[in-house]
């Protein structure tokens, strides 16, 4: 009877002995599987972080002002910014799977990929291009362009201040024609700051604003003496550095045949040519014409900014340079050309209008760079696998 007895306590020994045995195996296997989704997850985390990574690659590349004549080019964009992926050599690389333009907008898809397992997984978003605001770049279109004539000369500088654009314009179609006419030519070095769609502060981004702030300006011009030291005539007096003055002109200027100086404000309600002479103007100058042409020998040296603006009225509404107006640029021809944005210059010209002057009301200069803008901003942020 004790031989069953102990036969019965050997079996259910052994049966706690496999139960035992199971719930081990069963742990250690739990365990190590948990071990596996750890690293798994681990290896979801760091793609999408590599991805993260393109996103931010593709976002400060778009920014970047020298890269505006590339907007709308997807295939040289992503490559270019994909260049960037190949040089950090890390466990875990990203790309650019695609950037589709459409308007302001840009479709970014970047990936992440981690190299020794080839976990893959991808984030879609949406770059939305910041509106490129404030007031002025070295030199300013606004309004529909017809023709643009960069300068076939390496002397031909346009220079942007505190990374705003060289050239800014309002509209992506002005951008497109300039840049092409400009690579065509193979200047695009000559544009420091590049050329960049603006939409400009007032009184630059209003047309009925800039005909008021034109006819401030006018106003304080026709009411101040012959005598008055701030009261400029062009084209033979226009001020200096030293002593700016305001220049109201009706009709077409040209400048032609002998040097010219000039510093403050000058406003030309017609067309302006500059050939074959020398120009040295330190402030703002306001072509409201439907052309401006610079060729010829000579140099010219013009700090503080150029506007070319033609607002219009029809039928009670305002425009720049829609319907009957067109703007044409030739800034052809040899010898040396070189305008340059600068904020001091502006301000000493801003401070030529009285304080009861609408004109100084509406022109806002503190930070009036084309840099201080909007910024750009990331939208419709979706994580997937690819």
């Amino acid at each position: 009877m004790q031989g069953k007895h102990k036969g019965v306590v050997l079996v259910i020994g052994l049966v706690f002995l496999l139960i035992i045995t199971l719930l081990g195996v069963a742990g250690a296997s739990h365990s190590l599987f948990g071990e596996r989704m750890a690293s798994n997850n681990k290896q979801i985390a760091e793609a999408f972080m590599a991805a993260e990574t393109g996103v931010v690659n593709a976002v400060a590349w778009l920014d970047n002002p020298a890269n505006e004549a590339s907007w709308g080019q997807e295939n040289a964009s992503k490559n270019a910014i994909n260049a960037f992926s190949l040089a950090t050599g890390s466990a875990a690389r990203w790309q650019i799977d695609s950037l589709a333009f459409a308007g302001d907008e840009a479709t970014i898809v970047s990936c992440g990929t981690i190299n020794s397992s080839g976990v893959h997984r991808c984030i879609s978003s949406t770059y939305i291009k910041g509106s490129g605001g404030g007031n002025l770049a070295a030199m300013n279109i606004i309004g529909k362009i017809k023709t643009f004539d960069t300068a076939n000369s390496n002397q031909f500088k346009l220079i942007g201040g505190d990374g705003g654009p060289a050239l800014a314009t309002d509209t992506l179609d002005n951008v497109q024609l300039i840049t092409d006419d400009i690579e065509r030519k193979g200047r695009m070095a000559n544009y420091v700051g590049g050329i960049r769609e603006v939409k400009f502060d007032d009184p630059f981004g209003d047309p009925a604003k800039m005909a008021e702030f034109i006819e401030g300006i006018r106003l304080q011009w026709n009411s101040m003496a012959s005598s008055n030291p701030n009261k400029g005539t062009a084209p033979t007096d226009m001020g200096t550095t030293a002593s700016p003055k305001i220049t109201y002109y009706k009709g077409d200027l040209e400048l032609k045949g002998k040097g010219f100086v000039g510093a403050g404000i000058l406003v030309i309600v017609g067309n302006l040519t500059i050939s074959g002479n020398n120009l040295d103007y330190d402030g703002l100058i306001v072509v409201t014409g439907q052309s401006f042409s610079i060729s010829g020998g000579g140099s010219r040296d013009v700090t503080g900014a150029i506007v070319f603006a033609n607002p219009i009225m029809t039928d009670s509404v305002w425009s720049f340079g829609e319907a009957e107006a067109t703007f044409e640029f030739d800034v052809s021809g040899g010898g040396n050309a070189t305008f340059t944005y600068d904020e001091q210059v502006l301000n000493a010209a801003r401070n030529l209008l009285s304080d009861d002057n609408v004109a100084k009301d509406l022109w806002q200069l503190e930070g009036s760079t084309s840099n201080a803008s909007s910024k750009s901003k990331v939208a419709n942020w979706r994580a997937y696998t690819d």
